[in-house]
Protein backbone atom coordinates (compact mmCIF):
# COMPACT_ATOMS: atom_id res chain seq x y z
CA UNK A 1 0.00 0.00 0.00
CA UNK A 2 1.43 3.51 -0.97
CA UNK A 3 1.56 5.83 1.67
CA UNK A 4 -1.19 8.07 1.98
CA UNK A 5 -2.11 11.69 3.07
CA UNK A 6 -5.43 12.71 3.51
CA UNK A 7 -6.63 16.31 3.42
CA UNK A 8 -10.25 17.57 3.40
CA UNK A 9 -12.93 19.72 5.44
CA UNK A 10 -13.97 18.30 9.21
CA UNK A 11 -16.28 15.79 8.88
CA UNK A 12 -15.66 15.07 5.16
CA UNK A 13 -14.93 11.40 5.91
CA UNK A 14 -10.76 11.41 6.24
CA UNK A 15 -10.93 8.66 9.47
CA UNK A 16 -13.73 7.30 7.95
CA UNK A 17 -11.79 6.27 4.80
CA UNK A 18 -8.71 4.97 6.70
CA UNK A 19 -10.33 3.05 8.67
CA UNK A 20 -12.19 1.21 5.78
CA UNK A 21 -8.81 1.08 3.68
CA UNK A 22 -6.91 -0.18 7.00
CA UNK A 23 -9.31 -2.87 7.88
CA UNK A 24 -8.42 -1.72 11.14
CA UNK A 25 -9.14 0.21 14.32
CA UNK A 26 -8.07 3.19 13.50
CA UNK A 27 -11.47 5.23 15.35
CA UNK A 28 -12.99 8.41 13.26
CA UNK A 29 -12.25 11.48 15.45
CA UNK A 30 -11.23 15.10 15.30
CA UNK A 31 -7.49 14.80 14.58
CA UNK A 32 -6.01 17.92 16.25
CA UNK A 33 -2.23 17.34 14.86
CA UNK A 34 -0.61 15.23 12.04
CA UNK A 35 -1.82 11.56 12.54
CA UNK A 36 0.21 8.26 11.59
CA UNK A 37 -1.58 5.25 11.14
CA UNK A 38 0.61 2.90 9.33
CA UNK A 39 0.78 3.91 5.67
CA UNK A 40 -1.84 6.69 6.05
CA UNK A 41 -1.50 10.13 7.43
CA UNK A 42 -4.38 11.82 8.57
CA UNK A 43 -4.43 15.81 9.00
CA UNK A 44 -6.28 18.23 10.87
CA UNK A 45 -9.10 20.27 8.93
CA UNK A 46 -7.60 23.33 10.38
CA UNK A 47 -4.44 22.87 8.12
CA UNK A 48 -7.19 23.24 4.67
CA UNK A 49 -8.91 25.80 6.34
CA UNK A 50 -5.96 28.22 7.89
CA UNK A 51 -3.30 29.30 5.00
CA UNK A 52 -0.77 29.23 7.72
CA UNK A 53 -0.47 25.61 8.20
CA UNK A 54 0.21 25.06 4.14
CA UNK A 55 3.54 24.83 4.97
CA UNK A 56 3.12 22.15 7.54
CA UNK A 57 0.91 20.20 4.33
CA UNK A 58 3.99 20.36 3.01
CA UNK A 59 6.53 19.33 5.10
CA UNK A 60 3.61 16.44 5.89
CA UNK A 61 3.37 15.34 2.60
CA UNK A 62 7.26 14.99 1.67
CA UNK A 63 7.14 11.71 3.22
CA UNK A 64 4.13 10.55 1.03
CA UNK A 65 3.76 8.83 -2.60
CA UNK A 66 -0.26 10.05 -2.79
CA UNK A 67 -2.47 12.95 -1.46
CA UNK A 68 -6.08 12.38 -1.50
CA UNK A 69 -8.33 15.89 -1.29
CA UNK A 70 -11.34 14.83 0.79
CA UNK A 71 -14.58 16.16 -0.16
CA UNK A 72 -17.97 15.36 0.96
CA UNK A 73 -20.50 15.30 -1.54
CA UNK A 74 -23.29 16.72 0.74
CA UNK A 75 -21.60 20.31 1.31
CA UNK A 76 -21.85 23.34 -0.67
CA UNK A 77 -19.08 24.97 -0.20
CA UNK A 78 -15.69 24.16 -0.48
CA UNK A 79 -12.58 25.28 1.77
CA UNK A 80 -9.64 23.68 -0.97
CA UNK A 81 -8.56 26.73 -2.73
CA UNK A 82 -8.30 26.88 -6.47
CA UNK A 83 -5.13 25.34 -7.92
CA UNK A 84 -4.18 23.49 -4.21
CA UNK A 85 -2.97 20.67 -5.89
CA UNK A 86 0.15 22.26 -7.84
CA UNK A 87 1.12 22.92 -4.37
CA UNK A 88 2.54 19.39 -3.66
CA UNK A 89 5.13 17.80 -6.09
CA UNK A 90 2.63 14.21 -5.64
CA UNK A 91 0.34 12.69 -6.97
CA UNK A 92 -2.94 13.66 -5.97
CA UNK A 93 -6.61 12.05 -6.75
CA UNK A 94 -9.79 13.24 -5.07
CA UNK A 95 -12.31 11.61 -3.12
CA UNK A 96 -15.53 12.24 -3.27
CA UNK A 97 -17.54 10.95 0.15
CA UNK A 98 -21.05 10.16 0.71
CA UNK A 99 -22.71 9.49 -1.97
CA UNK A 100 -24.95 7.62 -0.15
CA UNK A 101 -26.90 10.70 1.23
CA UNK A 102 -30.23 11.68 -0.66
CA UNK A 103 -29.00 15.57 -0.51
CA UNK A 104 -25.50 13.89 -2.26
CA UNK A 105 -24.26 16.59 -5.38
CA UNK A 106 -21.84 14.45 -7.05
CA UNK A 107 -21.22 16.92 -9.84
CA UNK A 108 -21.16 19.77 -7.55
CA UNK A 109 -18.15 18.22 -5.69
CA UNK A 110 -16.70 17.16 -9.17
CA UNK A 111 -16.54 20.55 -9.77
CA UNK A 112 -15.31 21.25 -6.58
CA UNK A 113 -12.04 19.17 -7.20
CA UNK A 114 -11.36 20.11 -10.56
CA UNK A 115 -11.40 23.93 -9.69
CA UNK A 116 -8.85 22.60 -6.70
CA UNK A 117 -6.27 20.77 -9.91
CA UNK A 118 -7.31 17.24 -9.65
CA UNK A 119 -7.79 15.17 -12.23
CA UNK A 120 -8.56 11.35 -10.86
CA UNK A 121 -11.30 11.17 -8.32
CA UNK A 122 -13.41 8.62 -7.06
CA UNK A 123 -16.68 8.24 -5.56
CA UNK A 124 -17.43 6.76 -2.54
CA UNK A 125 -19.57 5.57 0.50
CA UNK A 126 -17.99 4.29 3.26
CA UNK A 127 -21.45 3.11 4.30
CA UNK A 128 -22.20 1.08 1.65
CA UNK A 129 -18.48 0.16 0.34
CA UNK A 130 -19.63 1.72 -2.91
CA UNK A 131 -15.89 2.60 -4.78
CA UNK A 132 -13.82 1.22 -1.94
CA UNK A 133 -12.58 -1.88 -4.31
CA UNK A 134 -11.44 0.88 -7.25
CA UNK A 135 -10.00 3.28 -4.50
CA UNK A 136 -8.18 0.51 -2.76
CA UNK A 137 -6.89 -0.61 -5.91
CA UNK A 138 -5.06 2.72 -7.35
CA UNK A 139 -3.60 2.98 -3.31
CA UNK A 140 -2.47 -0.58 -3.95
CA UNK A 141 -0.05 0.22 -6.75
Amino acid sequence: MLKTMFIGEWRSGKSSLIRALSGAEYAPRKVLAVDFFREFVNTPSEFLENRRFYPALITASADCDVLVFVQDATRTFCQIPPGFASMFNRRVIGVITKIDLPEANVERARRFLRNAGVRDMFCVSVTLGTGMEALAAVLAC
